[in-house]
């Protein structure tokens, strides 16, 4: 039912055959061209990015001296006690 309006007919006459095929090969070529600009445009515009990003952004600071190390079975890092609240109470452990 829709293959009616698709269907491609194929020439018999060697010059029209010649002239589709080149048909064929410029419009590959010519995807391709596009491909290439537009990939070449994408690493230009990435390498701007890095390069103003690279300027912008200031350097860091040095790093400061190594503590150190802590005892053995010590894990460092900072905590935050965080408060229980009115809302619960505990049941007493011992009965």
């Amino acid at each position: 039912m829709f293959h009616a309006g698709l269907r491609l007919v194929k020439s018999r006459h060697p010059l029209a055959r010649l002239a589709g095929a080149l048909i064929a090969v410029v419009l590959v070529a010519a995807l391709v061209a596009v491909g290439v600009f537009a990939f070449a445009v994408l690493v230009v515009g990435g390498a701007l990015f890095a390069l103003v990003r690279a300027v912008r952004t200031p350097s860091r600071p040095a790093a400061a001296a190594p503590r150190a190390a802590a005892p053995a079975g010590v894990i460092e890092g900072e905590f935050t006690v965080v408060d229980d609240g009115p809302a619960r109470k505990r049941a007493p452990s011992g009965a």
